[in-house]
Order: structure tokens, then sequence, then C-alpha cells
């Protein structure tokens, strides 16, 4: 209940959102399927991708992984703490200064105090640029500003050190590249788990290399190894490029029935009605209704997570 929400309308990439939402004890007059938000991005970003590729290879990188970290906490009771985040890199910068033909892409959540975070592990870092077969996105004030999907299509493997938070790892999915998760959380309630631990999900780095590495030397030696294909239709039921584009057209139809004088009422389910007929009947759904006295819906929420 700590995470309901009371909206008119929300605008989710999966239809299985609504069920989500439900549980969470949400009111959503509106809950709109879109596909992922970010699907647009995936074609603008292919180039540049491309191009950090070929320069890795040219530094004589034959197999390249990324890697998306969520950052670090303070406190190791919030989440990953640094000395795990150290962990995590010191375990790929090793692989990478002891192989010569292994490139690497980080792709870090927060790349402005990353450096500091890192610590002695810095230094490693540092040694793998100069190779030429290493590089890390450090654009970003709070958050790195390029996309996961930029990251992930010039590797070969997109790897992602957090299941509790695995949104970059969808993303890089979504984008068709293989793709799999560390999970030092025990975050075993993760859905995510159903694709395979030891195939998607790995609880330990020298599994996932050693699997990595058998796959590689026989193809298909792992079967659904980085495979994400049995819920990739659960995760995006349209996989088009075009979610923005649906969110702003059922934006768009509200707007006109709020300028036509329409009531609050008329409009959502007019524009439900239209994106019902344009986009499929499952991807309208009411995840209870909203009341209009606020206060008292939120009051509603908090008096119901307490029984």
């Amino acid at each position: 209940m700590q995470t309901a929400l009371l909206a008119d309308v929300y605008f989710g990439f999966s239809c299985n959102g609504a069920a989500v939402e439900a549980g969470a004890g949400s009111m959503i007059d509106c809950y709109v399927t879109t596909g992922y938000l970010g699907d647009h991005r995936f074609p603008l970003v292919r180039e540049e991708a491309a191009k950090l590729r070929r320069q890795l290879k040219e530094n004589g990188a034959r197999r390249i992984a990324a890697f998306f970290d969520e950052g670090s906490f303070p406190d190791a009771r919030w989440g990953v703490d640094a000395r795990r985040l150290q962990a995590h890199y010191a375990f790929l910068l090793e692989k990478l200064l002891g192989e010569s033909d292994f490139g690497l892409v980080f792709k870090p959540k927060s790349p402005a105090t990353l450096w500091k975070r890192l610590g002695q592990v810095g230094e490693l870092l540092r040694r793998a640029i100069d190779t030429g077969r290493c590089h890390i996105y450090q654009e970003g004030v709070l958050q790195g500003s390029a996309p996961p999907a930029q990251a992930a299509l010039s590797a070969d493997l997109a790897i992602h050190g957090s299941l509790a938070s695995g949104t970059a790892a969808v993303e890089a999915a979504l984008a068709g590249v293989p793709t799999v998760l560390v999970d030092d959380d025990g975050w075993k309630m993760s859905p995510l788990y159903k694709l395979g631990k030891g195939r998607v999900v790995f609880d330990d780095w020298e599994a996932l290399w050693n699997t990595w590495k058998e796959n590689r030397t026989n193809l298909g030696a792992v079967p659904g190894f980085a495979d994400w294909s049995p819920i990739l239709d659960e995760i995006d039921p349209f996989r088009d490029g075009r979610a923005a584009e649906r969110m702003g057209t059922f934006l768009k139809w509200m707007i006109e029935g709020f300028s036509a004088g329409q009531s609050r009422e008329v409009v959502l389910a007019q524009a439900a009605d239209r994106y019902r007929r344009a986009w499929g009947e499952d991807k309208i759904a009411t995840v209870r209704p909203t009341a209009r006295d606020a206060a008292r819906a939120v009051q509603g929420i908090h008096d119901e997570a307490r029984i």
C-alpha cells in the first residue's frame, strides 16, 4: 500500500501493470497500456552504438559486454552498497585486463559520483579505459543521460546488476540484445526468475561468466541463455516503437474534449473508447474507480493498509 496511486489516468507499458496496481491498493479510473515508452529511441541510438562497437573492436575486442548498475547506497540495508558495487565492477574489469579480446561498456545510473564510490577499484577502471576496449557513459548530472539501449546495442551481452530494479535490463531485452541479470539481493519474488536461474538470472558472477563462455564456445549449449522471448509479449504487447505516440494521442483526445467543454467523465469515456477501438479491448482497464474527494480517497488507502 505504500506505493498506491490515486489517478484519473495512468499510462503503463504492460497490461499486467493494472493487476500490480490493484494489488498495491491504487485507485485509477483509466489504466492505459501503451507499450514501453522509451522504444522510439532504439533506432535513434543504433548508429552511435555501432560506432562505439567498431571502436572497441578496432582495439582488439571480439566479445563485448554492457553492464548497467543501479547506483549504490551508503547503507547496505537500502540496497546495493559501495562494497557490492565495487565487487561488480572489479569482477568485470579484472576479466578485461586479463583477457585481451574482451570489451566492456559501462552504463552507470549515477555517473557523477561513480568514481568516488568505486574507491580503489577506480584504478582498475582507469587501466581498462587505457586499453581502448572499455567505455563508460559519464554524461549526466543526477543520472546518466544516455539510454540503456545505446549501451546495450554496442554489446553482445547486456548485464544488469540488480533484480530489484530491472528497467535497464527490460530496455536492453526489448531492443533485441541478449540480456542477463545478477541477483545478489536474493530478490526471488521477481517474475524474471521464471526465465530461468542459470539462464537469465544468476546469483554468482563466476557462474554467469562460465555460462556465457560455454554458450559462446558451443552456440545453443545453454538453452534459453539470455533469452527473454517467452515474456516479451507480457512486458510490451506492442513492441512497435509507437508507445509515446499512443500516450500523446490519448492526451490529445482528452485536451480536445476539455476544450469542447465536456465533463471529466465524458472526456475519459470517449478517449478510452477510441483507444479500445484503435488498440484492443484489453489495453484499457479500471483499477477501482477513484473517489472525487482526493483527501478522503487517500485516507481510505491508508486505512486499508492498517487493516
